[in-house]
């Protein structure tokens, strides 16, 4: 062990344990391990060597900086704090210590609770002391928020900001950092300017030598982007404010922020909303407690007197292939026990929605189910995460509408319900991410209940439109009368099938590409009662099929509507002959191999 401890020129050895137990000896081989002193917890956690004295090379200096009482305290906590003075820690795979697991002789289990100072920081001891001094964090009359973003996310920004606009009775200031934007793109944030009452918008950009620092940060294990951390710098690059609300950019707000803003943090850096635990966080969960980053109410000012913007950049350097879930796990470990639990109305997530509906305040979508992302089993799981969505998608109609930015190329969408139990394909077709359509409902079902879910549904889409045909209308007539009303693309879909959120994006994109009348989708099925896909692998290339297709229907198709006006009324009862003859017109067909559609059964 010496000459370990020698030549890695150590001054903390800890060496593996064999156990013997049932008259054999047990051991794990390993090559020696430098351990970063951030990770020292971690390790305590995982390994019975980093929480027992047994087997470890200390060296004596290292003691004597400890104060009588350290040395009496339990193994675990005089190895944490040995851990945090010595320069140099070092794991060997010796197995030079040989643990006797006779009956009832077992290895210590993790100690856990505040005694047993599982901590990554001192900033509960700080906030503490901020008890006794009776600190107390100014809050200006002015709500200051900031936002992190990179390219992908600027689009979303406006609704976020006119959610914020439209809700709060104070002036914000609104700081949006960010380290590499386009003209195009910051050019679009600045013009907010001009759109918004009570929202001020500031473009801050993180300085190159805080870029370098956070590049550091290795979260390629969560995917996350860099500029998930930009929330560990706020304090340094807002240097003139006492406290912030940092929101995602997934987030939308429906309350006044200005009861959030003064809210008292007690002496706390932070303020944020519970979240439910995963087991991935193996010491907080020993505490029960974990919030979300989403939303946060950040104490600027401490950040700054103890300098932990640096600090917290190293630590999560340090740590971050510990970190399922990125800066959130970093925030959680490094502030164990100095952050203020706030009220879940402020950063509701999907999780935590179940009849909060009408008192939320911030409502958060995080998850791989983005609004702009959806996927098909959320229309018929939980009904109250469809009709937030229905509510984002009200004010992104709002947004759109005031800032004039939907310019061409709209789509009319022309849905046909024919019974109530698959009337969630018109929420799909109302959640496309492509955002310049209108929405013409052709009732077929003969249920008032159809009618009035489209009535209830039309409280949020002001784009939405209904039809009913009864057994004594005429289908070809309502129909025809809705084409000849269309805007200049025409898509057609029918229950009981679903669209992806991008179908009518991508399918678009596919006509303007290839200057084609039409562009078609395939599609895949989906058992309700298992909530389980059954599709054919597809290559997803775009083929031309122009001259050589035959239709069976129109359902899944976006036409152009010159097709339409070119060959005038339509028998919408005879499919073969409607298909041929709207075919005979159209000079380009395109057909991408990938599915868009899902059709639904039981």
């Amino acid at each position: 062990m010496n000459e370990v401890y020698i030549q890695k020129n150590a001054d903390l050895l800890l060496n593996s344990f064999m156990t013997l137990r049932d008259g054999k000896f047990y051991f794990v081989d390993g090559e020696d391990e430098h351990i970063l002193r951030d990770v020292f917890l971690f390790k305590q956690i995982e390994k019975v060597e980093f929480r027992k004295l047994g087997g470890a090379l200390i060296k004596k200096s290292l003691l004597d900086e400890m104060d009588a009482d350290d040395l009496v305290k339990s193994d675990q906590v005089l190895l944490n704090r040995l851990s945090k003075k010595a320069k140099n820690i070092i794991f060997s795979y010796q197995n030079k210590y040989v643990y006797d697991q006779v009956v009832g002789n077992k290895l210590p289990e993790l100690d856990s609770g505040k005694e047993f100072e599982l901590y990554f920081s001192d900033t509960f001891k700080i906030v503490e002391q901020n008890k006794k001094n009776g600190y107390v964090n100014k809050v200006p009359e002015k709500i200051s928020i900031a936002l992190c973003t990179d390219e992908n996310l600027v689009k979303h920004i406006g609704i976020l900001l006119y959610s914020v606009d439209e809700n709060t009775s104070s002036f914000v200031d609104t700081y949006i950092i960010y380290d590499n934007l386009s003209k195009k793109s910051l050019k679009k944030l600045t013009s907010l300017n001009d759109l918004l009452s009570t929202v001020t918008v500031h473009m801050i950009k993180v300085l190159d030598k805080q870029q370098e620092k956070l590049s550091k940060i290795l979260l390629k294990n969560n995917g996350l982007p860099v500029t998930s951390c930009y929330r560990f710098i706020l304090a340094d690059l807002l240097s003139s404010l006492d406290r912030i609300i940092y929101l995602d950019v997934d987030t939308l707000v429906l309350r006044d922020l200005t009861e959030l803003w003064r809210t008292d943090l007690e002496g706390k850096f932070i303020g944020g909303v519970k979240d439910k635990l995963n087991v991935a966080q193996k010491i907080v969960s020993e505490r029960k407690t974990y919030f979300n980053s989403g939303m946060l109410l950040m104490d600027l000012n401490l950040f700054r007197k103890y300098d932990i913007c640096s600090d917290l950049i190293d630590f999560a350097v340090d740590i971050a292939e510990y970190c399922e879930y990125g800066d959130q796990d970093v925030l959680n470990y490094y502030f164990m026990d100095s952050y203020e639990f706030l009220d879940t109305k402020w950063n509701c997530g999907r999780k935590f929605l179940e009849d909060r509906e009408k008192e939320v305040g911030i409502v958060h979508f995080y998850g791989l189910e983005k609004l702009w992302n959806n996927i098909v089993y959320s229309f018929y799981v939980r009904e109250n995460i469809i009709n937030m969505e229905h509510i984002y998608k009200l004010y992104q109609y709002r947004f759109l509408q005031k800032s004039k930015s939907l310019k061409g190329n709209k789509v009319t969408i022309v849905v046909t319900l024919d019974i109530f139990k698959y009337s969630k394909t018109l929420e799909s077709v109302l959640l496309q991410s492509y955002c310049n359509i209108e929405v013409k409902v052709i009732d077929v079902s003969q249920d008032d209940r159809v009618k009035a879910k489209v009535r209830k549904l039309q409280l949020y889409y002001p784009n939405l439109k209904y039809y009913e045909v009864t057994l004594n209308d005429d289908f070809s007539r309502v129909m025809n009368f809705v084409i000849k009303n269309s805007s200049e693309h025409i898509f057609f879909v029918k229950s009981p099938y679903v669209l992806l959120s991008k179908t009518i994006s991508d399918l678009m994109e596919i006509i303007l590409e290839n200057q084609a009348d039409i562009a078609l989708v395939e599609y895949r099925t989906y058992k309700l009662s298992k909530f389980m896909y059954y599709f054919v692998e597809k290559d997803n290339q775009l083929e031309d099929i122009s001259g050589q297709s035959k239709l069976n229907s129109l359902n899944g198709y976006l036409i152009k509507k010159e097709i339409f006006d070119a060959v005038g009324a339509l028998n919408f009862e005879d499919n073969e002959s409607l298909t041929a003859t709207i075919l005979e017109k159209a000079d380009k067909v395109m057909v991408k191999h990938s599915d868009y559609l899902i059709k639904v059964f039981d």
